[in-house]
């Protein structure tokens, strides 16, 4: 809410952080979630690769806004480049990056 009401999400940056946040946010209540199948039997086997494969998703969204946010702030103060013009790669690659690696392991059927 502060964001939009200091108007923030008008600067790029802070709309970067505002989606490592969002990620970290997202991390977080799956990590939470993590301590709902504590009994992990066999009724529950479907719940547990569901709450990994979240975990594993919010992980990488995580990584992915953390190296765009790295890239970004390089290129600005280093190379002297305003790389605005690739929010959309930035928002995009940090989400569909995360659920293609993080479903390997489903289709391989190698989890757990």
């Amino acid at each position: 809410s502060w964001l939009f009401y200091l108007k923030l999400y008008k600067q790029f940056l802070y709309r970067l952080a505002a989606y490592q946040v969002t990620a970290s946010l997202l991390h977080a209540i799956i990590a939470i979630s993590q301590f709902a199948f504590l009994n992990y039997d066999d009724s529950k086997r479907t719940s547990c690769v569901v709450v990994g494969y979240l975990y594993l998703v919010t992980v990488w969204m995580k990584s992915c806004f953390g190296c765009w946010i790295t890239f970004h702030l390089f290129c600005f103060a280093v190379l002297l480049k305003n790389m605005r013009k690739l929010e959309p790669l930035y928002v995009i690659s940090s989400i569909l990056v995360p659920i293609v690696v993080s479903s390997v392991p489903l289709i391989t059927k190698s989890y757990g």
